[in-house]
């Protein structure tokens, strides 16, 4: 993910002319000290932890294993011709549901693993070991764990800042929504992306090879099951679901928020979206939180997600929330809206626009 100097610019001058409410002294003492009690439980129970993490990764894996070579079946009749109608059917329902399995597995492991070395804490031979495979995993994806550990990490310690690695707090839409050209995944429509570098380095020719491997043998598999035209809309459809829902949840986390680390980043909470978007429990739903307390795994970000909406005022809800039902939909598209009319009447880059313009903010 490049950073944009105008980007940056355009992020200052909307925080300075931006009504914001942030987290109290009162409010921000509170939550480390639950932080803190979380992390001491966390770091006491490292085998559960371990465990916990163990069933995440094997649960993703047979439902990618189920979705493929299994659920087809409601639709297609093994090893025999199926019509064209069943085969479209069988492949729009796996797809997207593998396609979310995918970018669920890929943000835990990417994120949770290759980033903050938490899947499989470190603190001895087998846990070290554990811990390089599954910060590795992500690779079967497609996604290169080297290219975005460092970055992501710049990002807590530079937040906000011309250094932060993986600058969200303002995206020009003009930039973002070319991420949704077909193979955007693979091609270098955008540079609104994380997952994998620009141009060819080793990490990524590693990447190339583990996810060829591992969604060929998938693909085998499936061609001798269900046939090629199964496989070949799978190829069609599996690589852009997962990331759209990527490019949606990392346009939506901290666009035009505070550029502070602690009031910087949006939380979308253990609802539908949150877990469509944020790609699961163990993916980033709580994003607000693990910004908050980074030290803390998945799981308990769930719960200091509980803890601090009961700190928040009706205002503070409003800025770092989602309303309920249609609350991420129209998030989406206010950001859109607003960024798009914040570059429109802004005169230089990164200028305040004129009052009457802002609706007098």
């Amino acid at each position: 993910m490049t950073i944009h100097p105008e980007e940056l610019a355009w992020a200052r001058a909307h925080e300075a002319q931006t009504d914001f409410q942030p987290l109290s002294h009162d409010q921000m003492h509170q939550i480390m000290t639950r932080g803190r009690e979380l992390h001491r439980w966390f770091k006491a129970h490292h085998r559960l932890h371990c465990l916990v993490n163990s069933l995440v990764l094997v649960f993703l894996l047979v439902a990618d294993y189920f979705l493929i070579l299994r659920l087809p079946g409601i639709w297609l009749v093994s090893g025999l011709p199926n019509s064209a109608q069943s085969v479209l059917v069988a492949c729009l329902v796996t797809a997207a549901l593998r396609s979310w399995v995918m970018y669920s597995f890929t943000v835990f492991t990417m994120h949770e693993g290759a980033a903050h070395k938490a899947i499989f804490p470190p603190v001895g031979r087998l846990s070290r070991a554990a811990q390089f495979l599954a910060g590795n995993l992500c690779r079967i994806a497609g996604s290169d764990p080297e290219h975005y550990a460092g970055r992501h990490m710049i990002h807590h310690s530079k937040f906000g800042t011309e250094e932060d690695a993986e600058f969200l707090n303002f995206v020009a839409p003009r930039r973002y929504v070319a991420t949704f050209v077909p193979f955007a995944i693979v091609f270098n429509f955008s540079d609104f992306i994380i997952h994998r570098p620009p141009g060819i380095t080793p990490s990524s020719l590693i990447t190339t090879a583990v996810s060829f491997a591992y969604q060929g043998i998938y693909g085998y598999l499936a061609y001798q099951r269900w046939g090629l035209m199964f496989v070949i809309a799978q190829i069609l459809l599996v690589a852009h679901i997962g990331f759209f829902l990527d490019r949606v949840r990392q346009f939506t986390e901290h666009n035009l928020m505070p550029l502070d680390n602690p009031n910087g980043s949006r939380s979308f909470g253990m609802g539908f979206w949150g877990m469509l978007v944020g790609g699961g429990p163990w993916g980033s739903p709580c994003h607000w939180e693990h910004h908050l307390v980074a030290s803390i795994p998945w799981y308990q970000q769930l719960m200091l997600h509980r803890f601090v909406v009961r700190l928040l005022t009706t205002e503070q809800r409003r800025q770092f929330l989602l309303d309920p039902v249609i609350g991420f939909p129209r998030l989406w598209w206010r950001l859109i809206r607003e960024c798009n009319s914040f570059m429109r009447n802004s005169g230089p880059v990164g200028q305040a626009p004129r009052a009457a313009d802002t609706g007098g903010k």
